[in-house]
C-alpha cells in the first residue's frame, strides 16, 4: 500500500513537473511574440533578459511550497529551494480582495533571472481554485514589470482566489 502511494505522489510529481515546464516555455514565447509585435513597449524593454532565453531553455529551475491563509485579508508565503542549500522566500499580505483560502500547495516552476540576484520588493499574480485539492499558478515580477518565475502547483485545502499585489523576496544562500 505505501509503495502505491510513493509511487502516486512520484507520477503526480512529474505531471506537475511537465506542466509547468510546458508553461514556462509558452510564457517565454507569448513574451517574445509580444516583444515582436510591440518592439518599443515598456513590456518588452522591461523583459529583455527573456529575449535572450531560448525557447527550451530551461534557466533556473526550483520546487517548494505556498501556503495561504485568508477571507478578504490574506497572508501567502512562497519558499522555493534551488541548489541545496539556497532558497527563496517571497511573502505577501494584502486585502481586501476576492480571496477564499486556506491551503498549501506543492509547487514547481522557473526562474527566468538568476535568483542569487534577487531580494526587495517585488510585485506577483496568483490564481488558486480548489476544495480538497485543484491548481494554483504563481507569477512573480519586478516592480518594473520583468517577468522573475513561474511557478505551478496543486492546492491541497480550500481556495477560490485571483490576486494580485507585492511583496518582500529574499534569497538565502
Amino acid at each position: 500500500m505505501a509503495q502505491d502511494i510513493t509511487a502516486d505522489n512520484a507520477a503526480a510529481m512529474e505531471q506537475l513537473k511537465a506542466r509547468a515546464l510546458a508553461a514556462h516555455r509558452d510564457k517565454i514565447k507569448r513574451i517574445k511574440l509580444f516583444a515582436q509585435m510591440q518592439p518599443d513597449h515598456p513590456f518588452t524593454a522591461a523583459n529583455r533578459s527573456v529575449l535572450e532565453l531560448d525557447d527550451d531553455d530551461s534557466t533556473w529551475n526550483g520546487a517548494g511550497v505556498l501556503t495561504m491563509t485568508g477571507v478578504v485579508w490574506w497572508a501567502l508565503n512562497l519558499t522555493v529551494d534551488l541548489a541545496f542549500p539556497d532558497v527563496i522566500m517571497f511573502n505577501a499580505t494584502g486585502g481586501p480582495d476576492w480571496d477564499v483560502a486556506l491551503f498549501t500547495s506543492d509547487v514547481v516552476g522557473y526562474f527566468l533571472v538568476d535568483p542569487s540576484t534577487l531580494g526587495g520588493e517585488a510585485s506577483f499574480q496568483m490564481q488558486a481554485v480548489g476544495v480538497g485539492v485543484g491548481e494554483l499558478t504563481f507569477d512573480l515580477y519586478t516592480t518594473s514589470g520583468t517577468q522573475l518565475a513561474s511557478f505551478a502547483g496543486a492546492v491541497a485545502g480550500l481556495s477560490a482566489s485571483k490576486l494580485a499585489g507585492t511583496g518582500t523576496l529574499t534569497y538565502n544562500p
